[in-house]
């Protein structure tokens, strides 16, 4: 049974904006289905260890008691905080990302694999159905037989936060791209050879695609791994996804070593 509490919606001055009796997980599961920022707090020392507050983008509170001194221009995500004696561990309410992938050959399959690994949720389209057949790909991956140049209205595009383009030939990634490109500058990648992309990118560009639109398409897909085997393209692919949602350049960790300079 999960125990319901009568929640009083109020800003961050304490000030009143409503009543309903909702649980937590009604509060948690509300805020999976917005794009708002939503934060978890609970508070692990002092009287009130075990409590948890939802604060919403404002510092508005969604459920549970004001935190004496708590702002969330002062905390981190993910992170342990502490305010006068207590202290309070902060998390994002959010949904694992999701991507699609268009293909569903050898590497889409291992691409698939290891993007459950990171935790995302995966959805598969191809327009062959003998290739999006559970015996090719995890049970958790949502398989989708469609053809590629009519796609963009059977599938919730807004959920995705990334598209990862690994089909069989440069005519079905343009045609993948194009139905992809209002959604740019969400993460959007093409899988191909120098040659490839570069005869693809150049269509694009006679069929009225900027220069700033191309230039955010990320083709050839990857980072330069020296990657060969289906897993090893996979690797690098889905090691450039996840370095640009999170806003970093892929580079060797080392570069960012502490050297100290003794006398």
């Amino acid at each position: 049974i999960r125990r319901q509490r009568q929640m009083c919606i109020r800003d961050r001055h304490g000030t009143m904006k409503g009543i309903k009796m909702e649980s937590i997980y009604d509060i948690m599961k509300d805020r999976l289905q917005v794009m708002e920022p939503t934060f978890l707090v609970t508070i692990l020392s002092g009287p009130r260890q075990g409590d948890r507050t939802i604060y919403n983008q404002d510092g508005d509170i969604l459920y549970g008691d004001a935190i004496e001194g708590f702002t969330l221009n002062r905390v981190k995500p993910n992170a342990l905080c502490v305010f006068g004696s207590t202290e309070c561990f902060v998390e994002p309410v959010e949904k694992d990302p999701s991507v699609l992938v268009l293909g569903a050959g050898h590497v889409s399959r291992a691409i698939t694999d290891l993007l459950l690994f990171i935790g995302c949720r995966v959805t598969v389209v191809d327009d062959r159905p003998e290739y999006v057949v559970p015996e090719f790909f995890d049970e958790r991956v949502t398989r989708k037989c469609l053809p590629l140049h009519d796609f963009r209205d059977k599938l919730p595009l807004d959920e995705y936060n990334g598209f990862i383009i690994v089909t069989r030939a440069h005519e079905f990634d343009n045609t993948c791209l194009e139905q992809l490109r209002d959604r740019l500058p969400t993460y959007m990648g093409v899988m191909g050879s120098q040659q490839r992309i570069h005869y693809a990118l150049e269509n694009l560009k006679a069929k009225g695609w900027t220069q700033e639109e191309l230039d955010m398409i990320y083709a050839p897909i990857g980072l330069d791994l020296g990657a060969q085997t289906p897993e090893e393209i996979a690797l690098s692919i889905v090691s450039e996804y996840l370095a640009v949602v999170r806003g970093k350049q892929g580079q060797f960790l080392r570069r960012k070593r502490v050297v100290s300079h003794e006398s």
